[in-house]
This record gives structure tokens, sequence and C-alpha cells, in this order.
């Protein structure tokens, strides 16, 4: 993605990102902490619950934190799990 890419995603709040390792690969809900509230909160009032099953919250959704955020739960042996 160039910048304005970027910056349309920053100020949306969320991204779907597909991780890809030795192991396999998995798609990960990536969220800003405002956005994941609205989306809870929509979601709550609209059907009664929220689920994800990959979630990352980052401060802000900005390459850096996304891809320091993904390396440090790869440490974490994250993604060797369900």
């Amino acid at each position: 993605m160039d910048e304005y890419d970027w910056a349309m995603q920053e100020a949306k709040g969320w991204l779907d990102v597909t991780v890809v390792w030795g192991g396999g690969r998995r798609v990960v809900e990536v969220y800003d902490p405002v956005r994941l509230a609205q989306s809870v909160a929509s979601d709550v009032a609209r059907i009664g619950r929220f689920t994800a099953r990959s979630l990352l919250v980052v401060p802000s959704l900005t390459p850096e934190n996304i891809e320091s955020a993904i390396s440090a739960i790869a440490d974490e042996s994250f993604f060797e799990h369900g």
C-alpha cells in the first residue's frame, strides 16, 4: 500500500492482515482502540455479542505499529496456537 492507502486505513481504524510464516498463515484483525470500542458497541447493540478470531489492537494503524506488534506476538509463539 502507498501512503494514501495507509492514511485511509488509519482513518478507518481497522484492517485484516494475513500473516504468513513457515508453519502456515492466519488472518489477524487489527484495530485501533477507538474503532474497536465502536465495533464492540455496535455489534452488541445490534446482535448481542462481539466476536473476533485473531484480534490485535495497536495504538494506531501504521505499518510500523502493525509490523512491531506482529513481530512481538510471533516471538511469543502466538501463531503456533489455534
